[in-house]
């Protein structure tokens, strides 16, 4: 009998080498550094600094571009000068006004007024050149001063409309002092077409003080 019980007992006790493997230990969760994880966070801000600082650099770029850049007519093929000033130009009397209406017959004629002397205190200040183009005008017109010794073209400006003037021009080079024969062309273009249709051209003398 005792040895049919001790038989039993064995039969009920498992065998360590038939229990399978024993269950790996999983490891013990390790605390984050704190040094890596405030590290981590610095460049995380540095990084959203930088992305907000070209955000503003361009919101800034494309606001003082939309506010300087030059005006463009309905159909988006021309532009007009930002510097032209609606009205006419201080200083000319009632008779030499009506003096210009005169010359123009059935729109045919353009008649676009500039000063023929043009005084520069140095070669990057302003001076005046006064190009108007006059309300009874109907077309559209642009200038472009050239030195006649080189042919270098010292200021071009964008489109007037029929009543728009530019007084002050700044140069496209830094002269030396002297004097500079110029010549001035207005290139004439159709309002409709925006086609030109002619040019004029105009001496002018530059003075450069210093």
């Amino acid at each position: 009998m005792e040895s049919l019980e001790s038989m039993l007992e064995e039969l009920d006790t498992p065998n360590p080498k038939e229990s399978g493997p024993e269950p790996e230990k999983q490891p013990e969760a390790q605390e984050p550094n704190p040094q890596k994880v405030k590290e981590k966070k610095k460049k995380i801000l540095i990084a959203v600094l930088i992305v907000l600082v070209l955000l503003i650099a361009a919101i800034i770029g494309g606001v003082v571009w939309w506010n300087t850049r030059p005006a463009m007519d309905d159909t988006m093929q021309y532009w007009f000068d930002k510097f032209a000033e609606g009205g006419t130009l201080a200083g000319k009397t009632r008779q030499e006004l009506q003096g210009m209406l005169d010359k123009i017959m059935d729109g045919g004629m353009v008649n676009v007024s500039m000063n023929s002397v043009v005084v520069f205190d140095d070669g990057t200040a302003e001076g005046s050149l006064g190009v108007e183009n006059i309300s009874a005008n109907r077309y559209y017109v642009r200038v472009v001063l050239k030195n006649d010794a080189d042919g270098s073209v010292l200021y071009e400006s964008q489109g007037l409309k029929p009543g728009q003037y530019i007084d002050k021009i700044k140069l496209n080079k830094d002269l030396p002092a002297g004097e500079y024969a110029c010549t001035a062309t207005e290139i004439i273009t159709d309002p409709e077409t925006l086609e030109d249709v002619g040019q004029v051209d105009v001496a002018v003398k530059l003075i450069v003080k210093e």
